[in-house]
């Protein structure tokens, strides 16, 4: 495995075991490094601490990264903390799920995820979005192109899912060409950004899912000891 990701710092073992452990991995022939996701600057630090220590190497962090949350203190922390200690940071969610894109309607954001774990209004996006808008006619693009060049140009690797050939080819056109966005019209962006990022949500919210979903994994490891839960196939 190239990369193994280490999809939240939440856990009940400390971030430094599961480095550890990737460690491990690694002197075995499993992987060649390791990724992280959803961590803070305080956790990176950790992680790489912990990497140099056991020998593998913290190559990423993916976190959520568009201009809905660029103006969060935890998540610009976070990025210079990644720059200072050479982890690429991996921006998932860029267009905020359609939020940042031409095709946004009232019926699509009223059902939009990140809208409603964001608790956003649509007046809370519209002075950014007409930004985007006005920038998009300026250099020809769609809006979605727009807010994916802007994240490139802050040295972020934009991680976009496509559903079909359109939007795939839709969101190759912010990164290919003979195009970027100039300075001020990034800083112009930059300023209208929002501040809403999942690093400052509540950590006791996150420690109840990781729970809950400790004591299904539980339940199910129970079963299978007690020869429940597994097809023969899979006992043989």
């Amino acid at each position: 495995i190239p990369i193994y990701l280490l999809h939240s710092p939440v856990h009940w073992r400390p971030i430094e075991y599961w480095i550890e452990s990737a460690a491990r991995c690694k002197r075995k022939g499993l992987l060649d490094t390791m990724g992280l996701s959803n961590c803070d600057a305080n956790q990176v630090r950790r992680a790489v601490a912990a990497g140099d220590k056991y020998g593998i190497d913290i190559v990423l962090n993916q976190v959520h990264y568009s201009l809905l949350d660029y103006n969060s203190p935890a998540l610009q922390e976070m990025q210079r903390v990644c720059q200072e200690l050479n982890v690429r940071v991996v921006g998932f969610s860029p267009i905020g799920q359609g939020l940042l894109t031409d095709g946004l309607t009232t019926e699509s954001f009223q059902s939009n995820r990140p809208a409603k774990m964001y608790r956003l209004k649509l007046e809370d996006i519209q002075p950014l979005r007409s930004c985007v808008r006005e920038l998009a006619t300026k250099y020809k693009k769609s809006m979605a192109q727009i807010a994916l060049q802007w994240c490139i140009c802050h040295d972020v690797l934009p991680l976009v899912g496509c559903r079909t050939l359109r939007q795939a080819q839709d969101s190759l056109g912010a990164a290919t060409g003979d195009w970027c966005l100039e300075p001020d019209d990034v800083a112009k962006l930059d300023a209208l950004a929002l501040q809403r990022s999942n690093l400052q949500s509540k950590g006791w919210k996150r420690s109840i899912f990781v729970s809950l979903f400790g004591i299904i994994m539980i339940i199910c490891r129970t079963m299978d000891a007690i020869g429940f839960g597994m097809v023969k196939q899979a006992k043989a």
